[in-house]
């Protein structure tokens, strides 16, 4: 399921980093801040536009950060797991986009519609919002396994196959 590689500590702590940006994103920003965002909607309904405009900033400077790591002379390991980063923080964004076009559309929609309060918060909700808190807790979790692997110095197997190492250090478990 990983392959283990011989890293130093150094190495493992830039390794990390992107992982904990992305986690960072995730469970501040998208658990933390949407709950004290929700809770002044009535007042301040514009407030939770913070939520996405943090995450579009914080996710845009991994996918940068990544093509400069890419660039960069760091070593293959640490590069290998900003990519791992930058893809997840990608398919995120898709993801961001989508429950935003869902939640804005929806909001049209019960303009033009005239729905009651609850009508708009429960479709919003089941439509836009579930979903996306679903994928956003399988983000979580994989977002965690890939700060272990960073820490322990592994890589997903399926990875390091198709990313081979210019000299592989690999000890396969």
């Amino acid at each position: 399921m990983h392959q283990q590689f011989s890293v130093s500590h150094e190495e493992t702590v830039r390794a990390k980093w992107p992982h904990e940006i992305f986690l960072i994103n995730l469970v501040f920003n998208h658990i933390l801040v949407f709950a004290a965002t929700f809770g002044v909607f009535s007042t301040f309904p514009l407030m939770v536009l913070v939520v996405p405009i943090t995450s579009f900033a914080i996710t845009g400077y991994i996918v940068f950060k990544a093509r400069q790591i890419a660039r960069s002379e760091e070593t293959w390991f640490v590069k290998s797991h900003w990519e791992i980063a930058a893809q997840r923080n990608s398919n995120f964004l898709r993801l961001l986009v989508i429950t935003c076009a869902i939640v804005g559309g929806g909001l049209w929609l019960s303009k033009m519609m005239a729905w009651s309060k609850i009508t708009t918060l429960a479709t919003l909700g089941g439509f836009g919002i579930l979903p996306f808190m679903v994928s956003l807790l399988v983000l979580i979790v994989l977002g965690n396994d890939s700060m272990y692997q960073a820490r322990h110095g592994k890589l997903p197997k399926r990875f390091a196959e198709q990313h081979a190492a210019p000299s592989d250090p690999a000890i396969s478990l």
